[in-house]
């Protein structure tokens, strides 16, 4: 095999760095000839490499039982079944090895353990163990058999060079012997020695006479060993055939792997860019407190949820939930973050016939979204519209009772006259008062009997947690879902995004006033304490916590002030300040890099201020920045030659040695 798939002559020896041409003649033309198991072992190295030899050698342990099968059969023409076979199958090993020997084990009617045990100075290979099972394979062909399994049970070797599937499932390595499990259903075949031939009494063929048992009836026929060795090679010839198919099969799904991986990619890049849309925690509004859970089925979602500043008088809150799954869905939540931005309106139904219209164009009715949008007045008045959507759950604080709010809607981006209806309603909020929004698959989630979580039990839920916090009460409905699903696969994306205006609302504003009070008059240590206060009562109201940072950094508490500030840019406000003050407090603690990239930060928002500019040529000094340091000052030239910085500037970049 080695020879023809590589193309070479039988005349020239292929291996002469480990056989001289005599023992390699012979080998070809003998296959009785002996050779040492170190020579044999290396031969197989080296066909190994450029083969894959598993099924030949498997195909060869078949041929040596059927070829030697003959021999082991009773001289006196007396017939002998399977069972008996495979006892007299230990002769057969010790004639064809000095390494090995094999004790033969019956465990039950119709399965035999076969032990292999190898001389202490012989070490056992793996191609040993495939050319052992082929034989086993050999009394299988030989005597018929329609039903069987052959496996091993255990091995002496730490691992196998084909795959071990081929061998059998779990195997046992590294154990005490080389073990195989024979296991068949009955037979009635019969083999004996006959000294006749098919054909021609003179050929003196090995020729076995079969007999098969059945009811009353005796079935004898001849078979001549070497017709089995040929049909077991046209079958060794087909499971070739067979295995270059798998090859292929194999190449295919290396490609289709590769297809997955690329696909793998993309999704990644695609849940980046959706978790660049989607908020991960949205600030304190004026008094009003938010918390969200939001759980993607697959890698990117269909649920999307999202707030609008409009200026500083309402505040637009909104949850989609996105027809189908994956990309195609997570597409129309990047539209949906657009169009929601584009359009502020006074009244949310408004909002929603124009949404409406554009999904219809951009889409083309491929896909639709339900909706909730809520628009929260200063004066705490609450407008929302529903498109198709689960209604809100309204939580009053004075009477601790939960209501489903009203409201109803057909989809977005589906239908053209779907803007009738669209309808506002009204709710006005009070201190303490929760209001929940959620997407269907928080509701519809089952448990493994089959039961939905259901309105029922979040609205007892909501009100279990009537004295805990909007965090806390939105924390404990995941939990208790979380818990109310377990085992069983998720059917849909969650969203549950809470909100709540404070209790605690009028003392938040008079702390917060006596603290602006002291920042107005540079008492920054005593604007610092006030801060703390209303911090802990609203700690993600954007507007205390940049003034809490500022008045850290102005009273050199540099470490706590990065802390509020680098949570302070986390939402995204783009407020210039809030870099330049950042920046500030890195440079005092010599951090220099840092510094820059934050008061470049600050240069993006602000390119024409002129302190920032100052800021940044300084660090580049400390930098040794040289050229970047030159480039900052042509820019603050550019903007006001006068300016008083620039000159000593100038003066300290001259000091700076050449770069």
């Amino acid at each position: 095999m080695y020879l023809r798939e590589n193309h070479l002559s039988r005349h020239n020896n292929p291996f002469p760095e480990i056989l001289d041409d005599t023992v390699y003649i012979r080998i070809l033309k003998d296959p009785n000839y002996w050779i040492s198991q170190d020579l044999e072992d290396k031969i197989i190295q080296i066909i190994a490499q450029s083969l894959d030899i598993s099924g030949i050698l498997y195909h060869l342990g078949t041929e040596s039982l059927i070829t030697n099968a003959y021999d082991l059969l009773p001289l006196d023409d007396s017939r002998i079944d399977l069972e008996e076979m495979i006892q007299r199958l230990p002769i057969l090993i010790g004639r064809l090895t000095r390494a090995v020997y094999l004790n033969v084990k019956p465990v039950a009617d119709h399965k035999v353990l076969f032990i292999f045990k190898y001389l202490p100075e012989y070490q056992e290979k793996w191609y040993d163990a495939v050319f052992f099972q082929g034989m086993l394979n050999g009394l299988a062909v030989l005597f018929e058999l329609k039903t069987f399994t052959i496996r091993m049970t255990k091995t002496r070797l730490f691992g196998i060079h084909v795959s071990h599937k081929e061998l059998g499932e779990d195997i046992l390595f590294g154990a005490d012997s080389n073990e195989y499990e024979l296991e068949w259903l009955e037979d009635k075949m019969f083999l004996s020695r006959s000294r006749l031939t098919k054909d021609d009494v003179s050929n003196r063929h090995r020729v076995m006479v079969t007999s098969r048992s059945d009811s009353h009836l005796e079935e004898i026929s001849i078979v001549d060993v070497k017709d089995v060795v040929r049909r077991s090679r046209e079958l060794a010839i087909e499971n070739r055939d067979l295995e270059a198919a798998v090859e292929v099969l194999k190449s295919f799904k290396q490609e289709l792997e590769k297809k997955q991986l690329s696909m793998a990619k993309d999704l990644r890049l695609a849940k980046n860019i959706q978790k660049g849309l989607i908020p991960e925690i949205i600030p304190d509004w004026n008094g009003i407190q938010f918390w969200t859970g939001f759980t993607p089925m697959q890698e990117v979602s269909g649920d999307y949820y999202d707030y609008f500043p409009y200026n500083m008088d309402k505040l637009g809150v909104a949850v989609c939930d996105v027809s189908g799954h994956g990309v195609p869905a997570a597409f129309i939540t990047a539209l949906s973050k657009l169009l929601f931005s584009n359009y502020k309106k006074p009244k949310p139904s408004e909002i929603f016939k124009l949404i409406n219209r554009e999904l219809l164009d951009l889409v083309k009715q491929q896909g639709y979204t339900t909706c909730v949008y809520v628009l929260i007045h200063d004066d705490y008045k609450v407008l929302y519209s529903i498109a198709g959507h689960p209604r809100p759950i309204l939580f009053r604080a004075k009477t601790n009772k939960a209501e489903i709010c009203e409201g109803d809607g057909t989809f977005l981006g589906m239908f053209p006259d779907a803007g009738e209806t669209f309808l506002d309603f009204q709710i006005q909020l009070e201190p303490g008062d929760k209001m929940f929004l959620y997407t269907d698959g928080l509701t519809e989630a089952e448990n493994d009997k089959g039961d939905a979580f259901g309105e029922t039990k979040l609205i007892q839920i909501i009100e279990s947690c009537f004295d805990k916090s909007i965090q806390e009460t939105v924390e404990n409905i995941l939990s208790i879902h979380k818990e109310f699903t377990m085992g069983t696969d998720p059917m849909d994306d969650i969203t549950l995004l809470g909100l709540q205006l404070s209790p605690r609302l009028p003392e938040f504003k008079t702390i917060k006033s006596k603290g602006d009070a002291a920042y107005q008059n540079k008492q920054f240590s005593e604007a610092v304490t006030f801060y703390e206060k209303a911090h802990q009562i609203l700690p993600r109201d954007l507007d205390t916590q940049l003034l809490y940072g500022k008045a850290l950094a102005y009273s050199r508490n540099f470490d706590k002030a990065i802390e509020l500030l680098e949570s302070y840019n986390k939402f995204k406000t783009n407020h210039f300040k809030s870099h330049s003050v950042l920046g500030y407090c890195y440079y005092q603690i010599e951090l220099f890099e840092k510094a820059e990239l934050e008061w470049k930060k600050a240069h993006s928002i602000s390119d024409a201020n002129l302190s920032n500019l100052c800021n940044l040529a300084q660090v580049y000094a400390k930098l040794n920045e040289k050229k970047k340091m030159k480039d900052v000052i042509q820019k603050m030239k550019s903007i006001e030659k006068s300016y008083l910085h620039i000159l000593p500037l100038e003066k300290k970049w001259e000091s700076l040695p050449d770069e």
